[in-house]
């Protein structure tokens, strides 16, 4: 994997669907709801416990999801 590739959005550790996000957040529906257009790409990055965009240089941490799961873990 490239240098340019190695986003959140390509990490294993991001929980980017709004279903695994509404299991990942308690009360995050009570806010409003994940399938939200407003979340955009935004996701969790399930390393470590921040919001991030789909979009965002990957840490020293990335590891590249499994080509079947995506991203979004759900």
């Amino acid at each position: 994997m490239s240098y340019a590739q190695k986003r959140c959005g390509a990490c294993r550790f991001l929980i980017g669907t709004p279903a695994a996000l509404e299991r990942a957040v308690p009360g995050y529906n009570i806010l409003s709801s994940a399938y939200g257009s407003v979340r955009a790409d935004t996701g969790l990055c399930d390393r470590h416990d921040r919001f991030v965009t789909a979009a965002t240089e990957a840490c020293p941490d990335f590891s590249a999801a499994a080509p079947e799961s995506g991203s979004g873990r759900g």
